[in-house]
């Protein structure tokens, strides 16, 4: 029974957080519907409508194809732009859509339990990003708990305030539209599953460790059926989640055994061989049910999307994107690296001293790349979409160009503790903070694939965003904890405090501009009211 205490101290330890989420949904509210809250623009509704389709047993759309797209020969040639249903892909008569089907299916269950319509886009997307802010500041708090030394409480509010308002998230909240929901679903379920993988690892007990590393690899399985690029990110996780977990397990068998056979040494009695036999076969059946844990749940989706696939398209591995009518169509190429580098870390934005005094034209990449970089932009490379480099405007993220050096440091010092050649290097490496580093990692390697293609966005950052941030955050504990001189100390923190501000101020103001210019559409009264207050031509003169 919960006492009074219980629930101060719930409140002393969990309210500030629970207060602190409640403030940032209010403000990513705000952003979704301009300053209305109450009034919440509809950009799409897909998943919507993909949710009814399901409800009726279907897995292709309810609306069927014009029958002048059907009529033509070729319909997906590009010439027959003006007939096509955008966005959609046709397929055997039936129109589909090719963005990851799981938010499709938590849609309908929405609207089977509330007997009602469903979400729109916007919606879905702005649910996905308060979810993503739920996991990801857990994730930092458990970090910072068992973090030696702990970082200051400052440090970590600040880290909680990056993570939650860094560009791009503001800039895509001002368009929750289709494009946008698949991703933050995606990214939602992902910082999910970093979070329980990292709960198992820390468990107290093997069954608690086992329930939450089936959560996280649902969590990897479940963002892999949101977006679809992350089927081999999620697939790696899991993997490597599971096989952490059984060189926790293997590591602790050993000491679990000497533990248990102690009692009996100080009696004099040499434990029995049948005990020493039941203990290894303990531990095989929790190898067995970790196994089962890591790999199970997110096998189980990924089998059933290729089922899905197989149910629509008649090919197992066709998710509709060979039968897509939208432009332009993704081309991969080395010669496409350099310029996407550029965009995603260095294109600088848009200065003015005009409210909100950052933003992004349509078609400006180009033209705002500085004549003496060596950047050559192919003909066939399309960037008329906005897209500003996270390092330029968000300069929190540089902390995670010192992770490689960090983790190197770090598996030094721990080797040279013991060597090598005792044959526990994989123990002393199988921590849950390397594990967390790995994980990481490979979610941030997984989107390398976008840095060949012929296109560039903003909405795309957020496939490594997310993991990027978390490596900032935690590779700027560890400098700000380094052995150095007071000064130097107090050096690092003041640039720790500025590259947090400038970032978390860069990500509000982007806030108000958005792909389509959000704010000057859906609320000119309030954004004339801001320019005329706070901005600073007239000091400019």
């Amino acid at each position: 029974m919960l006492t009074t205490g219980d629930v101060r101290r719930w409140f002393r330890n969990t309210g500030p957080l629970v207060g602190f989420w409640l403030a940032v949904s209010a403000y990513y509210a705000f952003v979704v519907t301009a300053g209305h809250f109450t009034r919440w623009h509809v950009w799409s509704a897909f998943y919507d409508t993909h949710a009814d389709a399901l409800l009726h047993g279907q897995l292709h759309l309810l609306e069927p194809p014009s029958p002048a797209l059907l009529a033509l020969k070729d319909p997906y040639d590009i010439a027959n732009m003006p007939y096509w249903r955008w966005d959609h892909s046709l397929y055997n008569g039936h129109l589909y859509h090719y963005w990851g089907i799981v938010p499709a299916f938590l849609v309908a269950g929405i609207r089977l339990l509330f007997r009602a319509g469903g979400p729109a886009d916007n919606v879905l997307t702005f649910a996905f990003f308060v979810a993503r802010l739920v996991a990801g500041t857990l994730l930092i708090r458990d970090v910072a708990r068992r973090t030696t030394p702990r970082p200051p409480r400052w440090a970590v509010a600040a880290a909680m305030l990056v993570f939650a308002l860094a560009n791009p998230t503001p800039y895509t909240l001002a368009r929750s539209a289709i494009y946008e929901a698949a991703i933050m679903s995606g990214v939602a379920f992902m910082t999910a599953g970093f979070y329980c993988g990292y709960r198992s690892m820390h468990a107290a007990s093997g069954r608690a460790a086992t329930a939450w590393l089936a959560a996280a690899s649902l969590g990897f399985g479940l963002a892999a059926g949101c977006r679809l690029n992350l089927m081999p990110t999620a697939v790696a996780l899991a993997v490597v989640a599971t096989l952490w977990r059984w060189w926790q397990i293997r590591s602790q068998g050993p000491r679990r055994l000497g533990r248990l056979a102690a009692p009996a040494r100080s009696a004099g009695v040499r434990p029995p061989e049948q005990t020493a036999v039941a203990h290894r076969a303990c531990g095989a059946g929790r190898l067995v049910a970790t196994g089962v844990a890591g790999l199970v749940p997110a096998g189980a989706v990924m089998l059933g999307l290729l089922v899905i696939n197989k149910l629509r398209f008649d090919d197992w591995t066709e998710f509709g994107r060979d039968y897509v009518m939208t432009y332009p169509l993704f081309v991969p190429g080395l010669r496409f690296l350099i310029p996407d580098t550029y965009a995603y870390a260095f294109a600088p934005p848009q200065w003015s001293c005009t409210f909100p005094y950052l933003s992004l034209a349509w078609n400006a990449i180009r033209p705002l790349t500085p004549a003496w970089l060596p950047v050559t932009w192919p003909a066939d490379h399309s960037t008329s979409e906005p897209t500003l480099g996270l390092l330029t405007i968000a300069p929190f993220f540089w902390f995670a160009m010192l992770a490689p050096l960090i983790a190197i440091g770090r598996a030094r010092l721990m080797l040279a503790a013991e060597p090598a050649r005792s044959g526990r290097w994989a123990t002393l490496l199988a921590t849950p903070r390397n594990w967390l580093w790995l994980a990481l990692a490979i979610y941030v390697l997984g989107s390398v694939p976008l840095l060949i293609l012929n296109f560039t966005t903003m909405r795309y950052e957020h496939d490594f965003a997310t993991g990027l941030l978390l490596i900032a955050i935690f590779a700027s504990w560890r400098v700000l904890a380094a052995p150095l001189s007071p000064a130097t100390r107090r050096a690092i923190a003041w640039l720790y405090g500025l590259l947090a501000v400038s970032t978390i101020v860069a990500g509000l103001l982007l806030g108000f501009t958005g792909y389509f210019k959000h704010f000057e559409r859906h609320n000119p009264a309030l954004l004339r009211t801001l320019q005329k207050d706070l901005s600073v031509c007239r000091l400019t003169r």
